[in-house]
């Protein structure tokens, strides 16, 4: 393994094309450099399920890595947009936001999904803390900006629920669902809770809601509902990126060219 880490000299090759090796020398090779270099990575492939299988080996060599995959199909916005795929791709955004390098695989359809920047996107992390002022009708317009979800109960992640002065939601990253009380316009309890019993599990001070959508904007006054859409998102945003600008000075590795 030393003598093919040692065929590439990377300091000079900013961006790969490799072939010619099985995905577990692939991955191996790909580790070991992010071990050396400890630099952000992008993997690309062709598919969904090249970049999953590559996925699946290189998670049981680092915890480094992170996956953004999308609908290999290109209506598949039209028609719907798979829950498990969608969460994937947000954990992953989320998990950028730290600033700490990864490795980060995606296949065509996945890069050349539209994307708000990072600055759009850390504007809309929304943090709530006990104690905190804020208006309950401001904070459910928020979280519909933020892709959540209206339900009459939270059962699953995405959802959000009003109930006078009680606001429930299931945000990205948490086990349980959390239920926010206000007293007026503070916030006067946050708590983990079970969404089955509905009993609560556990009183926290502060929460951090990440955006369960990529339709981010600096101002939702004048979209529609039909115009909330990924494919509409130039319409609105002058700037528009994909994943890569999310990862600082990445090494893009094309696998299989």
């Amino acid at each position: 393994m030393n003598n093919l880490f040692d065929m590439f000299d990377l300091k000079y090759h900013e961006n790969l094309g490799l072939s010619g090796l099985t995905d577990e020398s692939f991955c191996l090779f790909v580790e070991n450099w992010f071990l050396k270099e400890k630099r952000n990575i992008l993997i690309l492939t062709a598919t969904l399920t090249e970049a999953s299988q590559l996925f699946n080996i290189l998670s049981s060599f680092t915890d480094d890595v992170l996956f953004f995959p999308m609908d290999d199909f290109l209506t598949s916005e039209a028609i719907s947009i798979s829950p498990e795929l969608l969460i994937t791709r947000l954990e992953t955004l989320k998990e950028l936001t730290r600033l700490v390098p990864k490795i980060v695989i995606t296949h065509t359809m996945g890069y050349l999904r539209y994307l708000p920047s990072p600055k759009i996107y850390k504007k809309n992390i929304e943090s709530l803390k006990l104690n905190q002022k804020i208006d309950p009708k401001f904070l459910e317009k928020k979280l519909y900006s933020l892709g959540y979800n209206k339900e009459s109960l939270v059962t699953k992640t995405g959802d959000f629920c009003v109930r006078g002065f009680v606001v429930d939601i299931f945000p990205i990253s948490y086990e349980y669902p959390i239920r926010i009380e206000f007293f007026g316009d503070e916030i006067d309890s946050i708590r983990l809770f079970d969404s089955e019993t509905q009993k609560s599990i556990k009183k926290l001070e502060e929460i951090i809601i990440y955006p369960y959508t990529e339709f981010l904007l600096d101002n939702y006054d004048e979209v529609s509902d039909d115009n909330r859409s990924q494919k509409y998102l130039p319409k609105y945003l002058k700037e528009v990126v994909n994943i890569e600008k999310y990862l600082d000075n990445p090494m893009v590795i094309v696998k299989d060219y």
